[in-house]
């Protein structure tokens, strides 16, 4: 009679250790899951805007909540100001203090660039939301 009692009892402790064992993994793989989904959450937060400038000109961008960031265009009379959160922008092309040109209500989302070209001939300025 003891041999029998000892064996439900080995067929219960392996039952209950491949339940454990089970479990575990589900955790595992839940907690995997979760730690992946926040990394490409955190990484979609932001937006740049971008374009085509004039090489010796700064480009001026003002966020509707009081943020302000400026960059220049490379030799190539390219652009990029990353890092700004989703809002509507006022994206300005300056020289010497002055504005040039500035395009208004420009959009961003989360994630997405937005693209403002700004055209020159003489002393005239423009600017364009890119393609």
């Amino acid at each position: 009679m003891k041999t029998v009692q000892k064996s439900e009892v080995n067929r219960y402790q392996k039952h209950e250790l491949r339940f454990a064992s089970k479990l575990m993994s589900v955790i595992a793989v839940g907690a995997l899951g979760a730690m992946a989904f926040s990394a490409v959450q955190a990484q979609s937060t932001s937006s740049s805007i971008m374009g085509k400038a004039p090489t010796d000109g700064t480009v001026t961008v003002h966020s509707e909540t009081g943020l302000t960031r400026h960059g220049t265009p490379n030799g190539k009379g390219r652009y990029n100001l990353s890092s700004l959160p989703p809002g509507t922008y006022l994206v300005s092309l300056e020289k010497d203090g002055k504005t040039l040109a500035s395009l208004q209500g420009v959009p961003l989302y989360a994630g997405k660039a937005f693209e403002v070209d700004f055209a020159c001939d003489n002393d005239q300025c423009s600017a364009a939301p890119g393609h």
